[in-house]
């Protein structure tokens, strides 16, 4: 039997908390943005959220892809990993279901490299898009 701790999951306000409910419901550790900041961080940088995340250890999941461009952000995720959507444009069920298909590959990302900024794709697929 495996001792290795199930992986948590920082979720930012973009995926909404219908989306992590659902991956509640597969069984995920969710921690949602608005449990940490007042108003559900709408007056927080991403910095901010990203650097707390990254601190407990946790995978970051958002849609915003400009984050990959801006250098504050980049900054914030020192030591951690940030999966993104690599498209947003998808309802909460298969917002939820790429999430739950790139699980494994996420996790197994996240012990081979020290941080990284990465897309998610359907079917399991995740791509490193930075460093």
């Amino acid at each position: 039997m495996s001792s290795a701790r199930p992986p948590e999951f920082f979720f930012d306000r973009s995926l909404g908390k219908a989306s992590a409910e659902r991956l509640r419901e597969s069984g995920w550790i969710i921690h949602l943005i608005a449990d940490f900041y007042r108003d559900d961080a709408a007056d927080v940088a991403d910095e901010e959220w990203i650097a707390e995340g990254c601190s407990r250890g946790w995978l970051l999941l958002t849609k915003d892809k400009k984050i990959r461009y801006r250098a504050n952000e980049l900054g914030a995720l020192e030591v951690g990993h940030l999966f993104c959507l690599a498209s947003g444009n998808v309802d909460l069920d298969d917002m939820a279901q790429r999430f739950v298909e790139a699980e494994r590959a996420m996790v197994n990302a996240s012990q081979r490299y020290p941080l990284g900024f990465w897309h998610v794709h359907a079917q399991g697929r995740i791509t490193k898009m930075w460093p």
